[in-house]
């Protein structure tokens, strides 16, 4: 399906500019005035309208003949939500801004956002790689910001700074509490490194530090992190999960890194209540119990080669709440297929735990856990894919009123299909301002791995079909190839 300017394009590794290109039709609102900066910075509203945006990075995008060149699609809130009318695609090397798509250079393979330099305004930060690997090797990555203003994302520079080893996994929070939002960027071999803020009109940031991994492992790998201030003590934490080559079998760990005064500590790896290491594939931050700090909740998508018995094999969602002590592991709660009052079964279906978004959805001020199920037969389709929404209590997230959603949930555009894999990535923002998180959804295996996004409303019962919708490369204008995956990719 388908998808205003000051874009920078901060290359951590050699010098790459991203380009962008504004549709005609986007225009913002007359109404709209710049609103002052706050410390925690705008989520995700790049236009400074006070609704929230929708970016998708589809790095699978062919970009000027290039496979796999990549791109960024931006859809702009309103008060009667995200409306494709006001679309923007952001491309290297179009429209007059310097950049060269690459073939597998993979423009918006990771995605976040914050208001980096203090002006009211989220930008858009992009992972990209740099140039098309060769066989057996990986590839350096750099990053690029895309500042937001009154008329969204536009202009661009380059700084020089540069990643030892590229960037993996991007994150936003002001993890020194000084008020100013810093990015941090996963490195090879495990290195976290922190871009302190304010960022200048170049994209440098105000200084850097680097946190190096307690375990050296040649094959580790940060696949993917999430920030919230789990001990709530006014400084951003950091959770993510390293991924590293044990043997046979790649075992993905859960990880916390404390905001302190002077940046990040050192991590420390999360166990349960029988001090097991615990695992996963992706991750969310965000208060589900209500009580102010932030909670964790990990998706594992399937068992797979790990050697524990407990794991069921259609996978599963650990919720883990935080406190003032920081994430509390003896006190988590686990869901699966076979849970009471989830729905679906083991039987059929697999990949609870593909993907997991926290969101309050009926404006209740408890987040939900929303989790992907890719795996999920559904009308006899295998890997058609569904979402299950597990409600946030005072207590935690329950299964008692869960909601499943398909393609064939009545009211929801489309038909399930075999390999659609709906639920692969999930989303929640509040594109109207009605202090509800809407709920987008990604099925990266639609019409042969074109891709799609569904868009699912809400009331005071949480997400509903009713007025459901779905946006795709067409619809958006992006040039559609197969295998381009859009859906993918959100901003964290």
């Amino acid at each position: 399906m388908n998808s205003p300017t000051r874009a920078l394009t901060l290359t951590l590794l050699t010098t790459a500019l991203t380009t962008l290109t504004i549709t005609p039709s986007f225009a913002a609102p007359a109404e709209q005035t710049p609103r002052p900066p706050a410390s925690a910075g705008p989520r995700d509203d790049f236009n400074g309208d006070g609704y929230e945006d929708l970016a998708v990075g589809v790095p699978g995008a062919e970009v000027g003949g290039g496979a796999n060149a990549g791109l960024v699609s931006v859809v702009y809130g309103s008060a009667s939500g995200l409306r494709t009318s006001s679309k923007q695609i952001l491309r290297q090397g179009a429209d007059g801004v310097p950049g060269t798509p690459t073939a597998y250079g993979s423009f918006g393979v990771a995605l976040a956002s914050a208001d980096l330099d203090r002006d009211g305004y989220a930008d858009l930060v992009a992972v990209s790689r740099q140039r098309d690997p060769l066989p057996g090797e990986d590839v350096a990555r750099g990053i690029t910001v895309m500042w937001g203003g009154p008329k969204g994302l536009a202009r661009g520079a380059t700084p020089a700074t540069a990643l030892k080893g590229g960037a993996y996994s991007v994150a936003t929070g002001d993890f020194d509490g000084d008020g100013r939002q810093d990015l941090t960027v996963g490195e090879d071999s495990g290195r976290l490194r922190v871009l302190h803020g304010p960022f200048g009109a170049d994209g440098s940031p105000a200084r850097e530090s680097v946190t190096e991994p307690t375990e050296g492992n040649p094959d580790r790998q940060l696949i993917e992190v999430k920030s919230g201030d789990v001990d709530k003590d006014g400084v951003t934490d950091l959770v993510g999960l390293y991924s590293w080559n044990d043997d046979s079998y790649w075992s993905p760990e859960l990880i916390f890194w404390k905001g302190t005064a002077t940046g990040l500590a050192p991590y420390r790896h999360l166990t349960d209540h029988r001090r097991n290491q615990m695992i996963g594939h992706t991750l969310d931050v965000g208060d589900v119990n209500g009580d102010g700090f932030a909670d964790i909740a990990v998706g594992l998508r399937s068992k797979g080669d790990l050697n524990q018995p407990d794991i069921p094999e259609g996978g599963q969602v650990t919720y883990i709440p935080g406190s003032a002590k920081g994430p509390l592991g003896a006190r988590t709660r686990v869901f699966h297929l076979d849970s009471p009052k989830v729905p679906g079964s083991p039987k059929d279906s697999f990949g609870f735990g593909a993907s997991v978004s926290v969101g309050d959805l009926d404006g209740d001020r408890y987040g939900d856990i929303t989790v992907g199920v890719t795996g999920m037969t559904v009308g006899g389709r295998e890997k058609a894919g569904s979402v299950i929404i597990l409600r946030g209590t005072a207590s935690g997230p329950t299964s008692a009123d869960s909601r499943e959603f398909h393609q064939n949930t009545k009211g929801v555009p489309g038909t399930a299909e075999k390999d659609d894999a709906f639920g692969s990535r999930t989303k929640t923002l509040d594109a109207n301002g009605d202090g509800r998180d809407e709920l987008v959804v990604g099925a990266p295996g639609e019409n042969t791995s074109v891709g799609a996004v569904w868009v699912f409303g809400s009331d005071r019962s949480g997400a509903t079909a009713k007025g459901s919708s779905v946006q795709g490369p067409k619809l958006l204008g992006l040039p559609i190839s197969e295998g381009m995956s859009f859906g993918r990719v959100f901003t964290g």
